[in-house]
């Protein structure tokens, strides 16, 4: 199908689908092509005017003929984002310029710059009907329509919530992209990441309500491996956080350049981070000067500025991991060996 197809079938879905008809008022060949009409609609991706997004897979897959260079065309990106406005494939996904690079917020954006200079990203979700999504039976119907079912719960002194109130839990469904982007993003350390919640009561709201928040007791089909549940918990300054460890330097390590390696007690280190301060991503580990069984303790972790260990870290009894290994030297032939046979 090429792209003057494609284009006339976004007409007709623009036409029959968009606007408010009923079913009966359309022709029986137009009902028959709606499913159609929806796949292509879902397929297409809106890439801003001047601003080339980074695809899940290649354009001439999704539509013959066309391809990354078309969509830079401003003809088709104004009527892609004329016809399209409220079809986005990934709304959320940060901007990339002509080199694929991660673009910067811009100085005049007031709202994304303080989110984005603290390493906080963005979800969205709807809340639950009391009476008709609750349950197991009504959970399984939301995965059907691909929502992650879960609950927003635990206090948020700055907000007034305290998590013994009736109110404080609050039923709520995820979009299953916006799940799978951060995990394919993040992947394990998706729970060890601060996020900016907004929550909309129905779908016809276009506000909202912003809340900062952890993911967290992420749950999966114990054989498929599907989401199967996300729970959000209430994020202020002054709530421990677990932060991913990172080693560094290891090819300054004496032991772990020779294949040596730590085995791993706590993947993981509690942290307090200031108010306005950048939430870190990874905690660097020291690893210069290590040797074979040395315990690595605190002492050797690199806290960025405005994050501290919590109470619950004791540096007496905090251990990392300790260094394991071989020793080259029982493998190899002692020098003085070699040239006393030399010589004889």
């Amino acid at each position: 199908m090429t792209v003057v197809n494609t284009l006339a079938s976004m007409q007709l879905y623009n036409k029959y689908i968009k606007t408010p008809h009923t079913m009966a008022a359309i022709p029986v060949a137009r009902r028959l092509m709606l499913p159609h009409l929806r796949r292509i609609a879902c397929k297409i991706y809106r890439p801003p005017v001047g601003i080339s997004r980074r695809f899940s897979v290649a354009p001439s897959h999704l539509v013959q003929g066309l391809s990354e260079k078309d969509m830079e065309d401003p003809n088709i990106a104004s009527f892609l984002a004329a016809n399209f406005a409220e079809i986005d494939g990934d709304s959320t996904d940060e901007l990339r310029d002509e080199n694929n690079e991660p673009m910067a917020p811009q100085a005049g954006d007031k709202e994304s710059e303080p989110i984005a200079a603290r390493n906080i990203r963005r979800l969205s979700c709807l809340t639950r009907l009391d009476r008709f999504e609750e349950g197991s039976r009504a959970c399984t119907t939301l995965r059907e329509k691909r929502l992650i079912p879960g609950i927003l719960y635990g206090s948020d002194p700055t907000k007034d919530i305290m998590s013994v109130q009736s109110d404080a839990k609050v039923m709520v469904k995820t979009p299953w992209n916006q799940i799978q982007r951060e995990l394919d993003r993040y992947h394990h350390a998706f729970q060890s990441r601060v996020y900016e919640l907004t929550v909309f009561e129905s779908e016809y709201d276009t506000e909202g309500y912003n809340q900062l928040v952890v993911p967290a007791n992420l749950q999966r089909h114990p054989i498929q491996n599907k989401l199967y549940c996300v729970n959000y918990l209430r994020y202020h300054p002054g709530r421990p956080i677990k932060i991913p460890i990172r080693y560094i330097n290891e090819e300054e390590s004496p032991a772990l350049k020779r294949d040596g390696f730590i085995v791993p007690i706590n993947r993981t280190v509690e942290c307090l981070v200031e108010e306005g301060a950048v939430i870190p991503e990874f905690i660097d580990l020291e690893c210069t000067g290590l040797r074979l069984k040395e315990v690595v303790r605190t002492e050797r972790l690199i806290f960025p500025d405005g994050s501290v260990p919590s109470h619950r870290v004791k540096p007496d009894n905090f251990i990392v991991g300790t260094v394991f290994g071989r020793r080259v030297a029982d493998d190899e032939d002692d020098p003085s060996e070699t040239t006393d046979a030399d010589e004889s």
